[in-house]
């Protein structure tokens, strides 16, 4: 799907002239929230009449005149010179009727192009199929109207640049590995990973230095447990035997408890076994994201990871995580030998 505009994109139409409709979808939230802030600098600079060139509709529950109505009257432009923004929050697409799609759709097509409007979708609102290349017919009808722009959950490396970026900009150098170390000890959650970033500048330029070193990433950063929990039931599934006992040798460095990690593990081995079952049922990404109330790109990565086990074996590797997590509740055994057992008996194949 050709059509679809990146972050870098919408920068340049930020800065150069922005025009019509846009749809912001995708699962990172900050980079969504940090582009509607910078339309809403951009078209609303001004004085205190901007407040007049603003509106911003909740659509939780659908009213078809109230959208008309407000791009309608954005348009006419009754208040000041210059371009007004229309901000559409809560559409549920999967939830509208035939009806509704095509009232919806023909208020785009008639929308001016001078009204600025960003149609904000969050987890659940939309399905949009297995981007990029199959997207949803929701997905589909709406390109024909609207500016689709994708804002996918960013990699390592970008987080990395991202993070280079903050230190720099805050006149901070830093030493090699420090940007890695960084996303691999905070996550990749960009509002929490943003937390982390001001707080290790705050921390370095209050004791008058220039330069961010790793040994003050991991002095002072949080480290998110989460990882770990997710990283070694990847490693579980995808039989990486070395790569299971390296993690649980970390976790032992870091004195963490197997219980908390085993338990975070059996969460996310039942939600695998559970989608498992749905998508061989003939579901969608979308109806099992509803459904068990997950994020949708966590059960795209559920469905990638079970595709390579029945649900025999995942059944199976459940019950390996039971019998461990109940031994480590009941008895004095050595918690680690216990998680070792664990990575062998589920990994062999």
């Amino acid at each position: 799907m050709n059509n679809i505009i990146t972050a870098a994109e919408l920068k340049d139409e930020i800065k150069f002239g922005l025009s019509g409709i846009y749809l912001f979808f995708g699962e990172e939230e900050y980079m969504k929230q940090y582009y509607l802030k910078e339309i809403r600098k951009k078209v609303l600079a001004g004085g205190e009449e901007a407040i007049f060139r603003h509106k911003k509709l909740s659509c939780a529950e659908l009213d078809i005149e109230k959208i008309a109505d407000a791009l309608t009257t954005a348009s006419l432009g009754f208040f000041s010179e210059g371009q007004t923004l229309v901000e559409l929050h809560e559409i549920q697409f999967g939830a509208l009727k035939e009806a509704e799609w095509k009232a919806l759709l023909e208020i785009f097509s008639e929308a001016s192009e001078d009204v600025i409007t960003v149609i904000y979708a969050v987890d659940g609102d939309l399905d949009v199929g297995f981007l990029p290349k199959t997207p949803s017919k929701q997905l589909q009808r709406l390109t024909e109207y609207v500016k689709p722009v994708w804002f996918p959950r960013e990699g390592d490396m970008k987080l990395a640049k991202w993070t280079a970026k903050h230190f720099i900009a805050e006149k901070l150098s830093y030493e090699n590995g420090v940007c890695e170390l960084m996303v691999a000890q905070c996550g990749r959650d960009m509002f929490v990973l943003a937390n982390e970033i001001e707080k290790i500048c705050a921390f370095v330029k209050m004791n008058n230095e220039t330069v961010i070193k790793n040994e003050d990433v991991k002095r002072v950063c949080t480290r998110n447990l989460e990882i770990n929990a997710f990283d070694f039931s990847n490693a579980l599934l995808n039989f990486e035997t070395d790569r299971a006992l390296e993690i649980i040798a970390d976790m032992k460095l870091r004195k963490e408890k197997p219980a908390y990690i085993l338990s975070s593990v059996l969460k996310v081995i039942t939600e695998l076994y559970t989608v498992k079952v749905l998508v061989d049922s003939g579901r969608n990404d979308f109806e099992i994201s509803k459904q068990l109330k997950l994020h949708e790109y966590k059960v795209k990565r559920y469905r990638e990871s079970s595709a390579k086990r029945s649900i025999a074996k995942l059944k199976k590797l459940l019950e390996f995580c039971t019998e461990t997590d109940i031994k480590l509740k009941s008895t004095s055994l050595d918690d680690y030998t216990e998680l070792d057992k664990l990575v062998i008996l589920s990994t062999a194949k």
